[in-house]
């Protein structure tokens, strides 16, 4: 197999809304790049610290922001999310508990990083699931052949926490602070090819540039 010298970094967060409109170009950037690119997949860490709370007091922006996302990229937004987990006054949203899951699917199946990382997104966005409960994540646990209890048992162990906070930290140091973001690495030159929501022939066409420059 040919050593694909070009990687491409996903830094996204699960509970980004642009992230989950970007998800279906990820998809599609990964369907026609497999074979010349590395792609990796790296939480932000958008929600964590201080900024954890109920998503109560985020629904209102929310709400008036999910048309547009829709209205620009294409996806749309589950009943069961913005007329359930939103209203949840119980639930806290957080990014380390998604971004924990991400690390334990990505290590059973590291060639599906880009389909899980949007799976996760599809789960809370479209079904209004709890992203903070193990539970949550056991029909994409059985679909990479990870059993029940062992994704529980990974769920709760503080060394997928350290997991994922390296990822927050290592998005950090790059400068990322915005959701999504794309960064290709040719040998030792990283290059910033999306900084938010990009279409894809957009996106797709400034890769095919970097690639082709000696």
């Amino acid at each position: 197999m040919q050593q694909k010298d070009t990687t491409l970094y996903y830094i996204y967060d699960a509970l980004c809304g642009w992230c989950y409109g970007f998800g279906p170009v990820i998809v599609k950037l990964h369907e026609k790049y497999t074979d010349s690119l590395e792609f990796k997949v790296i939480s932000g860490g958008m929600i964590t610290g201080s900024r954890v709370g109920p998503i109560t007091n985020m629904a209102t922006y929310i709400r008036q922001a999910s048309p547009r996302v829709t209205e620009t990229t294409g996806v749309t937004f589950g009943e069961a999310y913005l007329n359930g987990l939103l209203s949840d006054v119980t639930y806290i949203s957080n990014s380390t508990p998604p971004a924990i899951a991400l690390c334990i699917l990505k290590e059973a199946q590291p060639g599906k990083q880009v389909t899980w990382a949007h799976a996760i997104q599809k789960l809370m966005f479209q079904g209004g699931k709890s992203l903070n409960e193990p539970t949550a994540y056991l029909p994409l646990a059985e679909q990479a052949e990870i059993s029940a209890e062992t994704f529980t048992q990974k769920f709760a162990d503080p060394a997928y926490l350290a997991k994922a906070q390296e990822e927050f930290a290592g998005a950090q140091q790059w400068g990322i602070t915005g959701f999504p973001a794309v960064v290709l690495q040719k040998q030792d030159q990283l290059y910033l090819v999306a900084n938010g929501f990009v279409p894809y022939n957009q996106i797709s066409a400034t890769i095919n540039k970097v690639l082709s420059e000696e």
